[in-house]
C-alpha cells in the first residue's frame, strides 16, 4: 500500500500513517508493533503531530481528524470535515493548524476538541461552491466527465483549482504561513 508520511518519534515510538488505511504506533528499536488505529479503508496521507502525550493527524476519503492517545492508540476524539487531508498539521500552543482539499485552513482548539475557525484561499471562495454539493461535501460528479486517465487528470486539476492546501503551516511567533495550490503564500496573524 505505501506510506507517504512522514514518521514522528517520541519516547522510543515511531508514529505514521499508511495508505493501508492504518495509523502506527512501532516500538523504535524492535520495529515491533504497539498498536495500530483502523481508519475503516480511508488512507493516512498526511504526517501526524504530536503534543503532550496524543497523537493528531487527519484521514483522506473520510475526512475525519483524530486525537488519540500516544500510549494506547485510544481515541480521544474526531472531528469531522468535508474534504480530503493531505496536509499535515502543525501545533502552536494548543491550537493546532491543517489544510484540507477545499482550500481551508482550520485552527483546532486542542483543549475544547473544537474548531475555532478556518481561512479560506482565495481561489476557494472564488471556486468552491461549483465542485461543492449542498451540504459541503465534493461533488465528484461535477468534476469527474471521464473514467479515462486524461479524463481523471483533468478532473484532479479542476479539484485542485479551488486553492487546495497540499503543504503544511509553518508558525513562526502569532503568524501561521502555509502555501496553497492556486499559487499564494498566504500569511495569517
Amino acid at each position: 500500500m505505501g506510506t507517504q508520511s512522514s514518521a514522528a518519534v517520541l519516547d522510543g515510538t515511531v508514529y505514521f500513517g499508511c495508505r493501508d488505511s492504518n495509523f502506527y504506533a512501532l516500538d523504535a528499536i524492535t520495529g515491533k508493533k504497539k498498536w495500530s488505529f483502523s481508519n475503516k479503508g480511508s488512507w493516512v496521507v498526511g504526517s501526524s503531530a504530536i503534543q503532550n502525550g496524543r497523537v493528531y493527524f487527519a484521514t483522506s476519503d473520510s475526512e475525519l481528524f483524530h486525537a488519540l492517545d500516544a500510549a494506547s492508540g485510544r481515541e480521544i476524539f474526531s472531528l469531522k470535515f468535508h474534504y480530503p487531508f493531505f496536509a499535515s498539521p502543525a501545533i502552536a500552543g494548543n491550537t493546532l493548524y491543517i489544510g484540507s482539499h477545499d482550500g481551508k485552513l482550520s485552527a483546532i482548539d486542542l483543549k475544547t476538541q473544537a474548531r475555532t475557525w478556518e481561512f479560506q484561499t482565495d481561489s476557494s471562495r472564488q471556486r468552491l461552491a461549483a465542485f461543492s454539493k449542498p451540504d459541503g461535501s465534493p461533488n465528484y460528479e461535477a468534476v469527474f466527465h471521464s473514467s479515462f486517465y486524461d479524463g481523471l487528470v483533468a478532473g484532479v486539476v479542476r479539484m485542485q483549482s479551488v486553492g487546495t492546501i497540499l503543504s503544511s503551516p509553518v508558525i513562526a511567533g502569532r503568524v501561521v504561513y502555509f502555501g496553497s495550490n492556486d499559487g499564494n503564500l498566504y500569511a495569517l496573524t
